[in-house]
């Protein structure tokens, strides 16, 4: 670390800012140049001083011109060609000419990629000054919108007057008749399959549908026939063992689509046979299952 650290907070690796080696405009700078030659306001608001005043010692009454800078000019008086050219008679005067030649190119590239950072800067700023009077615009618009809307508020009157809804257009109405035929044709289509499942339960409990006295007198028997008072009273559905049995029959036929707690096909398995997806799905099942046993089959022929 060096002398003159302290300045930098004894940070070794700071730079000072960058300063600009065109200390005045140059001639292509043009939006610099009409506000420098715009003229400016005399009076309170203004620049200047009045005719009985005396300016303060030591400055100008009027200020004095800027001088506008000509890059070209500037580095053709700045780092001119030499007049005559010096032939080198020894290595150190031809390394000395060459260190010369690069200083001149080196500023001279210098001073003209200022210039054209200096005029890429002004135009960005163009742009942002732009884009943000732009947005200021559409702001005001916003503003001026809601404002007028303010202002023009439905009175009582308007509303008694006209219909209080918007009526619908012919394909508001086209949709909204499509929507509801829809839901119609989905709710019929629901009682429906609840009436077909009604009709397949009633269909599996046919069987132990008692309508003699035959069979009355036979379920009888099989019930009061060395049955313990528990088990009677399960099957006469008594207890507390009963709901919680019912319960989870219920959950396995919504489960698997299955009634009666799995002893009897529900209705989904009805759906897929009568569509043929059940068969189509066995047909799937078995050809999986042969080309299985062919290939354990080449398996063994393979390694035998």
């Amino acid at each position: 670390m060096g002398k003159g650290a302290a300045k930098f907070g004894y940070k070794s690796g700071l730079l000072p800012n960058a300063r600009s080696i065109l200390k005045r405009p140059t001639i292509k700078q043009t939006d610099v140049l009409e506000k420098l030659q715009s003229v400016k306001p005399k009076g309170p608001e203004g620049v200047g001083y009045a005719d009985n005043i005396a300016h303060p010692k030591g400055s100008h009454r009027v200020s004095a011109p800027i001088e506008i800078i000509d890059v070209e000019k500037l580095i053709s008086s700045t780092v001119p060609e030499p007049q005559q050219a010096k032939v080198a008679r020894t290595v150190q005067q031809e390394a000395k000419q060459h260190k010369a030649q690069l200083r001149r190119e080196y500023l001279s590239e210098a001073f003209r990629a200022e210039e054209k950072r200096v005029l890429r800067q002004a135009e960005l700023l163009k742009k942002k000054e732009a884009s943000l009077a732009e947005q200021r615009q559409v702001e005001l618009a916003a503003l001026n919108e809601s404002r007028s809307s303010d202002l023009t508020l439905p009175t009582m009157d308007n509303l008694l007057r006209g219909p209080l809804m918007r009526q619908r257009t012919p394909e508001e109405k086209e949709i909204l008749e499509m929507k509801r035929k829809q839901n119609r044709d989905v709710l019929q289509l629901r009682a429906k399959e609840r009436k077909l499942e009604n009709l397949l339960k009633l269909y599996h409990v046919s069987d132990e549908f008692i309508v003699s006295e035959s069979q009355l007198l036979k379920k009888i028997d099989e019930v009061f026939a060395n049955e313990s008072s528990e088990a009677l009273r399960t099957k006469l559905s008594v207890g507390n063992a009963k709901p919680k049995s019912r319960n989870e029959k219920e959950m396995g036929d919504a489960l698997f689509g299955s009634l009666g707690g799995g002893n009897f096909v529900g209705l989904p398995t009805v759906k897929d046979y009568v569509s043929g997806e059940l068969n189509s799905f066995a047909k799937e099942v078995e050809a999986q299952n042969q080309a299985l046993i062919k290939q354990k089959q080449q398996d063994m022929d393979t390694i035998l």
